[in-house]
């Protein structure tokens, strides 16, 4: 019971194409898209089989989600369940907790066994599927980003890397290793760890 609960309101918090009419049938049909776009690809997946599988309507789901690319891009954000920073948590959180929940939310993402081929899966969409790709980034990608961002220029100002980094060129380092790693081995390693090593690579300092 309480999962069903928790699934309902991860649906509701997403944005969608159109008012929900029924939180158990927006979580039905993401944990749906979830589930075929796993099995099946992108190619293979379609709105009709997502209804099905769903138990909805095909109407159901074209009222909440204008195509395809945007339901499965909003349905891996929902299987992400990774919970975003507020603006006054990035700038008043003591540093090191601000880092610790971000690493730990992409360590857990690169870690579930489920969700880490379909994030492989999504980066190779670039192109091949760039509308799915600019979906998940729409939806979630460019504030995540934007979140790395304001968290390095914090890092910049408390003196825990030099006064010269360049932001956006760090976060970009950070995701591009971490996405390597997602697809070359070793995949053992410890994401925590790693984006540390990462960091210290472009001078990070523990304490200033």
């Amino acid at each position: 019971m309480a999962g069903n609960r928790a699934d309902q309101n991860r649906a509701d918090e997403l944005k969608t194409a159109g008012r929900p009419r029924d939180p158990e049938a927006d979580a039905a049909i993401l944990r749906a898209a979830l589930e075929l776009f796993a099995e099946r690809g992108v190619d293979g997946t379609s709105i009709e089989q997502i209804a099905k599988r769903a138990g909805v309507a095909r109407l159901t789901v074209y009222r909440r989600w204008s195509s395809k690319e945007e339901l499965l891009a909003q349905a891996i954000v929902y299987g992400r369940n990774a919970p975003e920073l507020t603006d006054e948590e990035y700038d008043t959180l003591p540093y090191p907790e601000v880092m610790a929940r971000m690493v730990g939310s992409m360590a857990e993402s690169i870690a579930d066994r489920r969700l880490a081929p379909l994030l492989a899966q999504l980066m190779g969409s670039t192109f091949s599927h760039p509308e799915l790709f600019d979906a998940f980034w729409a939806a979630s990608g460019a504030k995540r980003r934007e979140g790395g961002v304001r968290l390095i220029r914090r890092a910049i100002r408390e003196g825990l890397l030099p006064a010269d980094a360049d932001p956006e060129v760090i976060v970009d380092i950070i995701i591009g290793s971490l996405f390597y790693r997602l697809l070359a081995p070793p995949r053992h390693e410890d994401v925590g760890d790693f984006v540390l090593k990462v960091l210290r690579q472009v001078g990070f300092r523990p304490t200033p």
